[in-house]
């Protein structure tokens, strides 16, 4: 008797260990897949323009974008200055007014983008008619360490949809 009792307790032990050791292999594959201290890059984030694509307006003098009429993945050139290495990462959103005047439609919002690197291409939430539309570009930063937000950027953009 206490021999089985030995035995069903050991096996109850060797079970209990080998879900810790999985839990504890996704935990560490998951770290190392987000990026640095846990931090969810933007997968389409990269330091190299892909061939054949239309360089955009960096942040810099940001007043204007263009993109296709009836389209939802669109070029754009979205940069994080390599100046801010060490400093911060940044995300970008780009809203347009709701209807009602009073809230905003996101049309997009990337993940954290790291220094020195730029999103060339972006899906909108919904393919846009031609037009004129007022934008804003809101540009989140958020410092390296401890990822806390800083001080957002927010500009007015003319949007032109052709």
């Amino acid at each position: 008797m206490k021999k089985r009792a030995l035995y069903i307790a050991s096996c109850v032990a060797l079970v209990l260990l080998l879900v810790f050791d999985l839990c504890l292999c996704f935990l560490l594959i998951g770290v190392r897949e987000s990026g640095e201290g846990g931090v969810v890059l933007d997968p389409n984030a990269g330091a190299e323009r892909p061939s054949g694509a239309v360089k955009g307006p960096t942040i810099k003098g940001f007043s204007s974008l263009t993109v296709p009429s009836g389209m939802q993945t669109v070029a754009i050139d979205l940069y994080n200055p390599v100046e801010n290495n060490g400093l911060y990462y940044l995300t970008f959103e780009l809203r347009l007014p709701d209807e009602s005047g009073h809230g905003y439609e996101v049309l997009f919002k990337t993940e954290h983008v790291a220094p020195g690197l730029h999103i060339y291409q972006v899906t909108l939430s919904r393919a846009l008619q031609t037009g004129e539309y007022t934008a804003q570009l809101l540009i989140r930063p958020y410092r390296m360490e401890g990822l806390s937000p800083t001080n957002n950027v927010s500009a007015v953009v003319k949007l032109t949809v052709k």
